[in-house]
């Protein structure tokens, strides 16, 4: 491994989790790295901010002064958090299709985990908690919490000062990526960055699936530059050879497509359980 990357950039809209993190614990985040350093010898650390965190980004440069961490500040723009999409910000690299990071010689964690690998190194703590972002319309108190792995949802809400529409939904996650859950009485894990208690103007329910118009708005708003009008209708019609070979999983299921599609077909939803049926 050659280079290795922080990846300070929240991966969504609405998450503040990793900003937090750095803002308060630069200098463990900054352990960690040393750490991990230590495993792996990289000739050159970099790590990644947006450049809409001022503070974080202040908190970084301090804790890292006087090593060869260098701070980028990379413009905000979703999804620049995609590992993938970063190293390529960052490098001009591509991971090659159905590639890991480290078939090009680079490695990219993100601060939360750079943190847990400071609190087991330094404090014997396991990973048992995580910073997680409550947030939307319907929370009077919104903002970042520790959470104990396993803490119901449910409770974070009641926390937070939570006030419900009628319809209600809570999604785990952010806008684009997170998923609605079924109920409210279920643990935080420990992917779970966020969760989103939106109103109906925040986040308008889907109206119903209309046919494709063959706009290619997807295809122009795709990250991973794939076809995900191709895609869908390879989905549709269960061709898995099909979808493997315009590269499913290459796909980021970062919801661009779905969200500038027209027709609000949900192409995201088609994929995932595309890439299940051909796992199984």
């Amino acid at each position: 491994v050659e280079f290795l990357i922080l990846n300070g950039i929240e991966c969504e809209p609405y998450i503040t989790s990793d900003d937090r993190l750095m803002r308060e614990h630069a200098w463990q985040i900054r352990q960690g790295l040393d750490i991990l350093t230590h495993l792996i010898g990289p000739k050159a650390i970099v790590v990644a901010v947006e450049d809409n965190k001022p503070e974080a980004i202040a908190a970084m440069r301090k804790a890292v002064a006087g090593t060869q961490i260098e701070i980028a500040v990379v413009p905000t723009k979703y999804p620049s958090g995609g590992e993938k999409q970063l190293i390529q910000i960052l490098t001009g690299q591509e991971v090659p299709s159905g590639g890991i990071p480290a078939d090009i010689g680079i490695l990219v964690h993100n601060t939360g985990t750079l943190f847990a690998v400071q609190q087991a190194v330094y404090e014997g703590k396991p990973l048992i908690e995580r910073v997680v972002t409550v947030t939307g319309n319907t929370i009077h108190n919104a903002g970042n919490v520790w959470a104990l792995l396993g803490t119901e949802v449910k409770h974070l809400l009641d926390c937070q000062g939570f006030s419900p529409v009628p319809q209600q939904r809570v999604v785990m996650g952010g806008p684009m990526m997170g998923f609605t859950l079924p109920t409210v009485r279920i643990g935080v894990i420990k992917t779970t960055n966020c969760i989103l208690a939106p109103d109906h103007k925040e986040l308008a329910e889907p109206g119903p699936e209309k046919a494709c118009i063959r706009c290619s708005a997807c295809a122009d708003a795709c990250p991973a530059s794939l076809l995900p009008q191709q895609l869908q209708w390879f989905a549709k019609s269960k061709e898995y050879d099909k979808l493997q070979e315009h590269n499913l999983f290459d796909c980021i299921e970062c919801g661009a497509c779905a969200y500038v599609c027209p027709s609000e077909i949900p192409l995201v939803q088609y994929y995932r359980v595309a890439k299940v049926e051909i796992k199984e």
